[in-house]
């Protein structure tokens, strides 16, 4: 009893005493964040006491760097801190003003200031204006990002744009994996969006990689009708 209560009592004058100190900070699974930047956004320094570190509070610090989705802070006893971030990835390019692109991930976060080469990834337009980074795109992004999302992986086509039209409908570039062709979609109001990409698919499909033209029309000049998912139609461009 006498030595558990010694045992007790000398971690407590430790601990008051500051006895534990950080030492050293680990970062794992920076990419396109610096160390230095989430350094400063942890908050932590060398010399702070371990025993009152705010990990949580870190942890809010780091994810609300625009690229940052996650970020786990861990005392290693006696004077380490390990900081383990997972990074987002850009899964689109959308409009911040005319001409003015900048990347946002699938969950239409905002990682980017305006870019001067926007790299070959979908476009999403029609929408709001996208804002700051670290930010989201605004509630008319969520069916474009919704398509988008559900395209992912898709062996039968992959998106190239993402627009709004001015009734506010939906529509997309897609192009077919097997032939290159680039054909327009149409899918219409915001419901069903996985549905509607289905069907853009069961479509593409049945095309053969000679299906340059439909029933005497150029596939450039058709759009594929999924406003119904369950009767997709092939209409002309109007």
């Amino acid at each position: 009893m006498a030595v558990g209560v010694f045992v007790a009592s000398a971690a407590a004058v430790l601990f008051a005493a500051g006895a534990f100190e950080v030492e050293r900070i680990r970062f794992s699974g920076l990419h396109r964040v610096s160390y230095d930047e989430a350094l400063a956004a942890a908050g932590i320094r060398v010399g702070d006491f371990m025993g009152t570190l705010d990990a949580g509070r870190a942890e809010h610090s780091l994810e609300a760097l625009a690229w940052i989705a996650e970020a786990r802070v861990t005392r290693r006893w006696p004077a380490t801190v390990d900081v383990d971030v997972v990074e987002r990835s850009g899964a689109a390019i959308a409009l911040a003003a005319p001409g003015s692109w900048v990347l946002v991930d699938r969950e239409g976060r905002v990682l980017t200031a305006p870019l001067e080469a926007p790299p070959d990834l979908p476009r999403l337009s029609g929408i709001a204006a996208a804002p700051q980074p670290g930010a989201y795109l605004g509630d008319d992004a969520d069916a474009p990002l919704a398509a988008l999302n559900a395209a992912r992986g898709r062996r039968e086509f992959s998106v190239m744009a993402l627009w709004r039209d001015q009734r506010g409908d939906l529509l997309a570039r897609v192009r077919q994996t097997s032939s290159g062709l680039v054909i327009e979609a149409a899918l219409g109001d915001d419901s069903a969006v996985g549905a509607k990409v289905a069907a853009i698919a069961a479509v593409i499909e049945e095309m053969s990689d000679a299906d340059a033209v439909v029933s005497g029309v150029a596939v450039s000049d058709v759009v594929i009708d999924v406003s119904v998912p369950h009767l997709p139609v092939l209409r002309t461009l109007s």
